[in-house]
Parts: structure tokens; sequence; C-alpha cells
């Protein structure tokens, strides 16, 4: 996936550029990391639908998926005869790709020059990491395979709004911020906490002891969701600063990254 991601940029950086005219502020190098930016969205969007498709594709008749995310079930089937689970081979080879994604935005992140966001990034992806590793080496595949659903539809509008952030088109960049948020709001904000934290904080235990189960690592898993969930706080309040930012200045930034701020050692235009 890593291959892939920096293959990518040497494909389209050629489109980036003529998607992000180059201001008289921008150095070369802030600009050169925008229309990198860019390109990394544009791979990361595109990955998501594909993996968002895939899972709800697996998902869509299991007794686990929720009314909230297009399903007939109920999460509490996400724990029913845990940890004796059948999971089809597509859900793992799902899973999978999942881990090796969320593995190798941890090690691009490591090679690549330090953002300002670096430190709620490397934590938001080591966190990811973890959980997705440790719900799959305890089989908790179930209400892992929910979260990486409504992480991945939420992901494919982040990408699409940063990837449009810096481009003069500003219906485009108008339209994917408000359908950010609407995603953001209902799924990371709402369902989320509502639906996924609720499963794993109460229904597991009671759930899994009816079929003689016992939950594992119990206080890791929800520490985990709950960390994921105050970050989500974090970026929503970001979010809604972007949003306060434009309709003061009329200029659309990415306030998170501020690729602009980056002292890169060159003298930048004013």
């Amino acid at each position: 996936m890593l291959v892939a991601q920096l293959l990518f940029r040497q494909l389209f950086a050629v489109v980036a550029r003529a998607m992000i005219p180059k201001k008289p502020r921008w150095s070369h190098t802030v600009w050169g990391a925008k229309v990198t930016r860019c390109c990394d969205s544009i791979f990361k969007c595109a990955y998501y639908c594909a993996m968002t498709a895939w899972c709800f594709a697996l998902l869509k008749d299991e007794p686990w998926l929720p009314r909230l995310l297009g399903g007939r079930g109920e999460t509490k089937a996400c724990w029913t005869n845990y940890p004796f689970q059948e999971v089809s081979a597509d859900l793992r080879r799902f899973y999978l790709t999942a881990v090796g994604y969320h593995c190798s935005e941890v090690v691009l992140l490591l090679l690549e020059v330090r953002h300002p966001d670096f430190w709620e990034m490397m934590l938001h992806h080591l966190v990811t990491c973890c959980l997705v590793l440790f719900s799959f080496g305890l089989n908790y595949l179930r209400v892992g395979s929910l979260v990486l659903l409504l992480h991945g539809i939420t992901d494919i509008f982040i990408n699409l709004s940063k990837a449009l952030v810096d481009t003069s088109n500003t219906r485009l960049i108008v339209a994917s911020y408000f359908a950010l948020v609407v995603s953001y709001v209902w799924f990371r904000i709402l369902v989320f906490p509502i639906s996924i934290m609720w499963s794993v904080w109460v229904e597991s235990i009671p759930e899994a002891a009816r079929g003689q189960g016992k939950i594992v690592s119990w206080s890791f898993m929800n520490f985990g969701l709950f960390t994921i969930f105050l970050l989500h706080m974090y970026w929503f309040g970001m979010i809604i600063k972007i949003g306060t930012y434009y309709r003061q200045t009329g200029q659309a930034r990415d306030l998170q990254s501020n690729l602009s701020s980056m002292d890169f050692g060159d003298k930048k235009r004013s």
C-alpha cells in the first residue's frame, strides 16, 4: 500500500499542480507540500471509497450491522457466541487489507518531513493500528468491521476536502465541506458513541456470557475507543474552526495541517 501511494504521487503530481495554482506568498517547498497533500488525499479518497463499498457489501446481510449504518441487525450480535465466532475468508481479507494500510500510514508519517499536526496524527495512527491489530488477534472482527465502516465513510469526505481546499473552485470546496460536516456529525459524533462504544461498554459482557464466553481485554478496548472519540471531538472543533475562518476571511485553509506555517528553511514570499 505504501509503494502504491508513493507511485500515485508521481503519476498524479502533474494533475495536482494544475488543480492548485501557486500563490505568491507560498515558497516552492510549501507549494510542493500542498501538491503532495492533494495527491495523497485523492489516493486515500479512492482507497476509502473502495474499502467502504467492500465492507458494506460484506456486512449488509449480517446480523450485527445496525440500522444506523444501513443494516437490519443489532450491535449485540457482535458478541453472540464470542470468542467462537465464524468469520468469512472475505472479511478476514478485508481486515488484513485495513491492517496493512494503517501500518503503512505510520511508516509514511515517520519517513516524511514533520507537519504541524505530526503528534496528533501519530497518536491517531498508533491507536488505530493497536485497535485494528488487537481486534484481529482476539477475533473482535464483528465490532471492528463496524468501526472501520463508519470511519471509512467519513474519511472519504475528509480526504476529498483536503484535496480541494487549495484549489480555486469555491463551489466544490464549500460542497465538500458541508458533506464533511454532515457525515462527521452523524457517523463519528453520534453513531460511534451511541452504537459502537455503547455496545462494547454495555452489551459485550452479558451477551458473551450467555454463550459461556468471556470478553478479553475489555478495559483496553474501551480505552482505545474512548481515545479515538476524544480525537474525533478535537478534530470536529478544528472542522468548525475552518468553517468559521472561511466565513470571516473568505479563504479556505486546512488549519489542522497548516502547511503554510511550516518552517522549511526557505524564505517565504509575501
